[in-house]
């Protein structure tokens, strides 16, 4: 009993030991099976990929799939695609804010791809199906693809690559930055600033890729948006150069403002700039500009007024023109010629702005010798005395016939006590240390300046004085001279013991006296008649000559000699000539008369 017992535990251990051996001889079968079954799929897999001779799975040519299809089938939709891309058109886009701009496209038919559709499928096909891969390749090839797209390349992108090249030049550009002018209509306008775009490296391939797929897509897409480089999209196509920012309302008051004239700074010599009149409200800025796009030009509501001399009205005529001019012929003494010099030196060169004034007196005197003048004939108490400055009033008194001639303002003028030998009756100005004075104001838009020129010709001096300024229109002016009424002087004789008995010598040389108006007549260019304007009355005193002669000491009385007739003059080499007048016409206007000056000494 206790044998067959250890003999029935010695065959359970046997058998028990054998178990494991069994299984493993299983499980070994089954692999077997599993690489049975997958070698005949895969065999049957590549008997399909090869069978089929179709193109795999997710193989695309500008997006298009063309997997699935025979080598016939893609070379005809490749066809049909290309065909109808030739009358498509891609447009390129950017961002700008939420709305999008276009700023370039491009014709598909433009570019110059030369496309073999039937040369192109059969490399697709020949790289992308069994043809090249073999059977047993095919298999594996084919189950990759399902899992894979795959962007094939089957023609030349450098057409594509070279029609990116105009596009790139559309996308690159400067920052537009904020501006605000006036317009040539007298308006305001503005324009809002823009943020610029800078290409990158990989902007060419972007959109020559873009192109490629809307070319082989048949032309299906129409737009394509090129976006910026950000922290959120490292891939953009261009960077942004951002623009200025803008303060509206510093804007503003850099251009609002009142009219201002161009005008000459005479200190510096340079033109001061005009400004228009400009009036706006930040309000209406702020509304206009939210209104407006980035980059475009808009109106602003605003008054504007346009200042009648620009600065390129002024820079073009500044002192080009002749407004009058007037020569006085200069004699007596040498120290008389030297102050009239003097004065003319003195003057010359003057700049008056529109509205400015000029006084003769301050830019003269005093009359001293400390000043540089020198002795010379004047009037004092009606006498004709020597006085330091005399002579000063030639200059003064051309002057005043120049002005008139340029139909400028007259603020104060007097005339001489007597009638002035080197200028017509009605032209002559006084001028003496304290008063009188002679000044006259600028009332043109644009800057005059004094030219006084004292020259010798032929022997004798003269002085000239040029006024320089602007012409705006074509009149010119006459001075008319009536006299009113003339004082004819007298002779006076008296014996003196200081002479020889019968010898005669002019104590006083002899003026006649004057009264005369004058008027300013304005002509147009054609001769007609614009204004005629009274001028002045001037009142001009007679003086008499007065002769001495020497007492005579009871001389034998000639019978044959002449009786002496008084009435007779006698002529005095060094009288003055009285200045020559216009032919007098009839005044249609009766000023009251100024009264008479007084006898301050006059440095004639």
């Amino acid at each position: 009993m206790e044998e067959n017992q250890g003999a029935f535990e010695e065959k359970r251990n046997e058998a028990a030991e054998s178990v494991p051996q069994s299984g493993g001889k299983r499980a070994g079968l089954i692999a077997l099976i599993v690489l049975g079954v997958l070698a005949a799929s895969y065999l049957g897999l590549c008997a399909y990929a090869t069978l089929s001779g179709t193109i795999y799975p997710n193989t695309t040519v500008g997006g298009v799939d063309y997997g699935g299809m025979t080598e016939e089938q893609a070379a005809a939709e490749l066809t049909r695609r290309v065909v109808d891309a030739q009358g498509a058109r891609l447009d390129f886009a950017v961002m700008e804010g939420d709305s999008r701009r276009v700023i370039a496209g491009v014709a598909l038919g433009d570019i110059p791809a030369d496309i073999d559709c039937e040369k192109a499928a059969d490399t697709l096909a020949w790289v992308r199906s069994a043809k090249s891969d073999g059977f047993f390749k095919s298999g594996a090839s084919f189950l990759f693809s399902l899992f894979t797209e795959h962007e094939e390349g089957i023609v030349s992108k450098e057409p594509f690559c070279a029609a990116a090249e105009p596009m790139l030049n559309a996308l690159e550009c400067e920052p537009v930055e904020f501006s605000i002018a006036l317009t040539p209509e007298s308006g305001v306008s503005a324009t809002k600033p823009m943020d610029g775009r800078k290409a990158t490296d990989r902007t060419e391939t972007q959109i020559a890729d873009a192109l490629f797929r809307a070319y082989f897509g048949g032309g299906e897409m129409t737009e394509y948006i090129l976006k910026p480089m950000s922290e959120d999209n490292a891939e953009g196509a261009y960077e942004i150069v951002p623009a200025q920012a803008v303060d509206l309302e510093a804007e503003r008051e850099a251009l609002v403002g009142e009219k201002v004239n161009a005008r000459y700074d005479i200190e510096n010599e340079r033109i001061v700039p005009s400004h228009a009149g400009v009036h706006f409200t930040l309000a209406d800025l702020q509304s206009a500009y939210d209104a407006a796009a980035p980059g475009e030009t808009f109106p602003v509501k605003a008054t504007v007024e346009q200042p009648e001399v620009t600065t390129a009205q002024l820079e073009a005529g500044l002192f080009r023109d002749e407004l009058s001019s007037y020569t006085t012929r200069v004699g007596g003494a040498p120290g008389r010629r030297k102050n009239v010099r003097l004065t003319a030196e003195r003057i010359t060169g003057y700049i008056l702005n529109a509205g400015d004034t000029m006084q003769y007196g301050p830019l003269v005197t005093p009359f001293t010798a400390d000043n540089g003048y020198a002795p010379a004939p004047g009037y004092l108490n009606g006498k004709t005395v020597d006085m330091v400055g005399g002579g000063a009033c030639q200059a003064s008194s051309t002057l005043y016939a120049a002005v008139l001639y340029a139909n400028l303002e007259i603020i104060q003028r007097v005339n001489h006590g007597y009638a002035s030998d080197y200028i017509g009756l009605g032209l002559d100005a006084t001028v003496a240390s304290g008063g009188p004075e002679f000044e006259f104001r600028n009332n043109t838009l644009y800057p005059i300046k004094v030219q006084a020129e004292f020259f010798t010709k032929d022997k004798k001096d003269y002085l000239k004085i040029t006024l320089l300024g602007t012409k705006t229109d074509d009149h010119y002016v006459k001075m008319v001279t009536q006299v009113l009424s003339t004082t004819p002087f007298e002779e006076e004789l008296v014996e003196t013991d200081a002479l020889a008995p019968g010898e005669r010598k002019v104590e006083q040389t002899a003026y006649t006296g004057y009264v005369v108006k004058t008027y300013r007549n304005v002509y147009a260019g054609d001769g007609t008649l614009l204004s005629s304007t009274y001028e002045a009355t001037s009142r001009y005193k007679s003086r008499n000559r007065i002769v001495l002669v020497g007492k005579a000491a009871e001389p034998a009385v000639d019978p044959n000699a002449p009786a002496f007739d008084p009435n007779v003059p006698i002529i005095d080499p060094a009288a003055p000539e009285p200045g020559a007048t216009e032919t007098p016409v009839e005044p249609t206007e009766q000023p009251v008369l100024p009264p008479e000056s007084g006898d301050a000494p006059m440095p004639d």
